[in-house]
């Protein structure tokens, strides 16, 4: 995290360290990254960077987090739908919602690729947090949907839980499969997972 020091400097300051250190980021992962790429960009001294942050990792993770909350705010309006609505259409508001976030900042999806591309040390740590965040949100809805008869009980909670974490870090894996990414293709994906999520795949008997 960073130091009093960080946190005293002008708010234009910050702003160019910041930039400077998601542009390479988003280029590199953490460990081939050049701190000297950083430092340039920025604008400032190598020996002024350590009296901001411990080392590139320790900035690596508050570059991170400081873009997470950006998109934490951004999809607030899903949360209308926590645990007043099916715990389904909640998700298909915030998965939504979070895609046109990343559509509407490349940079974000670039850096994901490479955290998601890299995952041990550092990488592996910011993975298993954002995991371990949003598993436990959604184990909390889909068990006040079980409790309300609206998601059937032989319905293993935590298997569902965890196929929705998977799904939410699918936009990075299809930047890198698919020429043409838009916000169509990614509602039009969401809608035919969640209904094979919803319906199943195996026919009803007597149908």
């Amino acid at each position: 995290m960073p130091t009093q020091t960080f946190n005293n400097l002008n708010e234009e300051k910050k702003t160019r360290i910041l930039g400077a250190a998601a542009k390479e980021f988003s280029q590199r992962n953490v460990e081939e990254a050049y701190l000297s790429n950083i430092v340039n960009d920025a604008k400032i001294a190598r020996g002024s960077f350590y009296q901001y942050f411990a080392n590139k990792e320790d900035l690596y993770t508050y570059v991170f987090e400081k873009l997470r909350a950006e998109r934490s705010e951004y999809v607030q309006p899903a949360f209308e739908f926590y645990k007043t609505e099916p715990f389904m259409r909640f998700f298909e508001e915030f998965y939504v919602l979070d895609s046109e976030f990343l559509l509407s900042h490349p940079q974000h999806i670039e850096l994901g690729k490479h955290l998601y591309g890299h995952a041990h040390g550092v990488s592996r740590r910011l993975i298993q947090n954002i995991q371990t965040k949003y598993k436990e949100m959604f184990l909390i809805a889909i068990a006040y949907d079980k409790d309300r008869g609206l998601i059937s009980e032989d319905i293993n909670t935590g298997s569902l839980a965890d196929l929705c974490v998977h799904l939410t870090t699918d936009i990075f894996i299809f930047q890198c499969v698919m020429d043409q990414l838009s916000l169509r293709n990614i509602k039009e994906y969401t809608k035919n997972m969640l209904t094979i999520i919803r319906k199943g795949i195996e026919p009803k008997q007597g149908a």
